[in-house]
Parts: structure tokens; sequence; C-alpha cells
């Protein structure tokens, strides 16, 4: 077995042990029933509902992304990179993922492929990037791990003024943990989400299948919301990567050569989703904004406005232009 292979399985075994004890040790179940007595209780008509930060200000974010899943995330991340004048990027997490290459490592996946992802952008070690948590297994009990930490330590150091974005490209439950192991967070944090979801009708999503109760947990918490609910139309042709992508430097040769893993990847419909996010945090203009009551998350994933929830911030669309644009223009600073 490689040294690799080794690396990988010892930190799974050190999540999957930590993920055990944080279940049998950390949550009580007095401390599981005061988060759910909080939730009940609280007036979210004192829902806060985030605004969109100005062009003249940088944005304190946290990457959460399961960059391994498939393609986008490390577009969106690449992104994130080259728009230092824009987003000042405190570090990374890497999330879980459920699909046949998934599973139980995926977590070690990403993590991985983030370290990739720096090294090809030329800043290896420049920022951290944690581990993030497995799926939780209960609606009010957070999943630990080193990735949560961090998000929760961030926050806690942040301030309503200049508060942390979590930025979550895959599921949600890094986010949901963070907000259950520490509920003061909300005050000093956005919670950026890629739900990309059935609007209006089900909250039904890739990101919600992993983690459906930590999805649940994010439309029925007091916290301050941005759902990102489009980016299926960001298409890429093979040929416009190929000329617009793959020439600035070894990280647009690997954005584009990535795609070749994979007939899907090279199909000239495949959406890079994810890339959405991050355009929309760098020019908010891009992308069209809304509020909106929150929905409850039903068990089958059915929307239910009951009006109940407060409100929330949704991003309904974005345009496919000029996200791409900004992308290729940041990646000519690489040649």
């Amino acid at each position: 077995m490689k040294i690799s292979s080794y690396c990988r399985y010892a930190r799974g075994l050190i999540s999957v042990l930590i993920f055990l004890f944080s279940l049998s040790n950390v949550f009580s179940q007095d401390a599981y029933r005061r988060h759910l007595d909080y939730i009940n209780d609280y007036d979210f008509s004192e829902r806060p509902v985030p605004e969109m930060p100005s062009s003249e200000k940088k944005t304190r974010i946290i990457i959460d992304s399961d960059a391994k899943n498939e393609v986008d995330d490390q577009w969106a991340i690449a992104l994130a990179l080259l728009s230092s004048d824009r987003l000042e990027i405190e570090g990374f997490v890497a999330a879980n993922y459920d699909n046949p290459h998934g599973g139980p490592q995926s977590i070690d996946k990403s993590y991985e492929e983030i370290l990739r992802l720096l090294d090809k952008a030329g800043m290896k070690g420049a920022f951290p990037v944690y581990t993030g948590s497995q799926p939780m297994q209960y609606r009010y009990a957070p999943s630990v791990s080193e990735g949560v930490d961090f998000i929760v330590r961030t926050a806690l150091n942040s301030t309503p003024e200049d508060p942390v974005w979590i930025v979550a490209l895959g599921s949600a439950t890094n986010l949901a943990s963070a907000y259950l192991q520490d509920p003061e967070i909300a005050k000093t944090a956005v919670f950026f989400w890629h739900g990309r979801t059935r609007w209006p009708d089900k909250c039904w999503n890739f990101n919600v299948f992993g983690d459906r109760n930590a999805a649940m947990t994010l439309f029925h918490s007091p916290i301050p919301l941005i759902l990102f609910d489009t980016g299926t139309h960001l298409y890429c042709p093979m040929e416009e990567s190929e000329a617009m992508v793959r020439p600035f430097g070894e990280l647009g040769k690997y954005l584009h050569d990535i795609r070749k893993t994979g007939e899907w990847y090279q199909r000239s419909d495949k959406g890079f989703f994810d890339l959405g996010d991050i355009a929309a945090l760098v020019e908010p203009g891009l992308a069209t904004w809304e509020v909106v009551d929150c929905p409850e998350v039903d068990p089958d994933l059915t929307y239910k406005f009951s009006g109940k929830k407060g409100k929330i911030l949704r991003c309904s669309d974005i345009d496919r232009d000029g996200t791409f644009e900004l992308l290729y223009e940041r990646l000519k600073s690489l040649k």
C-alpha cells in the first residue's frame, strides 16, 4: 500500500473516531433537547436577512467544498483564488459527497483535491485546509470534525460588522454542524449554500440527498441564510475551455484536462454549477436576488411555506456569459 493510501486511511479512521466520540460524549440528550427547544421557541421574525457585500469591500470567506465530487468545484475554487481583490480566503474545509466514487472516503478525496488545486495555482501552503464531517445522523446533533471546529473558531473571532461568509458548494453538513455546535456563530457568520433546488416545490438536489438532516437544519434554524438556487445553465463547451482556460498556467491546464476524465464532463451541456456561487460573490451584479419567505422542509423534501421561519436571501439566476468572462479574465493573470 502506498504512503498516500496509508495517510488517507489514517485520516479516515480519525474522522470516524471523532464522529463516534461526538455522538457518545459531546452531545448529550439534554443538549439535543435544548437545541430543539431553542429553535421551536425562537421568534423567526427576528431572523436576519443577509445583504450582498458592496464591491468596495473584501468579503472574508471559508470555502466548504466537495472538491473531488466532479469538476465544477475546481473551477469555482480557481476563481476564488484569483479574486484576492474581492475575497479574503480564511481557509478551506473538505466536504463529504455520496456517489459511486465517494462515500466514506469522500472527505479525504476532497481534501487532497483542494491541496492539488492550491499547488497548481502556485499557492501551496497559502491557506489552511481542514477535513470536514461525515453526514449528520440526527437532526439536532452536530457531526464533529476539525473543519467544523475551524468554522466555529473563525466565526467566534469575527464580528457582526465584519462577519465570515461560510460558502458551501456541497452538502450542508459542515454549515449545519458548526451552527449546532455553537449557535452563537449565527451572530458573526453568513451561511451561503449551493442548493439549486426545485423551487418552490422541493428541496431537491444532490447536495441535499447526501445529508438531508443538515439541509433541513439550515432552513429551520435562525441563521442568516443565502440560498444559491441556480447555475444549471452554466455550460462550457470543450472547445471554449480549450481556448479560454487551458492556455493559462498549470491551473488553467488542469481545469480543462480534468474534463477528460469522464464523458459527461466533456459534453456541451455539462453545467459548471458551483462556479456561479463564487462569481456571485465576486460580482453580485451578475446575479438576480430576491428576499423570500424561508420554507420549512418536510421529510420528503417538499417545501412548506408556513410563514413561520422568517426570510432568507435567494439567488434565482446568474448571467452565464458574465460568469465565464469573469473567470477567463482572471485566468489571464497566470500567463
